[in-house]
């Protein structure tokens, strides 16, 4: 069965209970939620994303200027890889990867506009 047309229902949990396992079903699930608002199942809409990341990372948001007018959208193109205008898991990831970074520097107390110290 294909990315796009399987069935929520039939998602499958992660068999341990580990720390990291359970945040990762979490991301699954969180993306998971926007993806099937509209359009393709497992695919997000730029609208789709433009909610998720509003309503799951507000401080993401507000460091760097990223609460400018056109910021999604533009962070939407340029993750989607393949150029079809949604945004796979895959895609998602990249986005995730930048929110986990600003989490990291937070963590540390870190200015999450400045380069890596580390």
């Amino acid at each position: 069965m294909s990315a796009s047309t399987h069935s929520h229902a039939e998602s499958r949990q992660f068999p341990g209970n580990c720390t990291l396992e359970r945040a990762l079903e979490t991301i699954v699930d969180v993306y998971h939620r926007y993806s099937v608002r509209q359009g393709e199942l497992d695919l997000l809409s730029v609208n789709d994303f433009k909610t998720l990341i509003t309503e799951q990372a507000p401080t993401f948001l507000q460091a760097c200027g990223r609460n400018q007018r056109g910021y999604l959208e533009k962070i939407f193109k340029e993750t989607d890889l393949n150029k079809d205008k949604e945004m796979s898991f895959e895609e998602f990831s990249i986005v995730l990867a930048k929110v986990a970074d600003d989490a990291h520097r937070i963590s540390h107390g870190s200015d999450r506009c400045g380069p890596d110290q580390d």
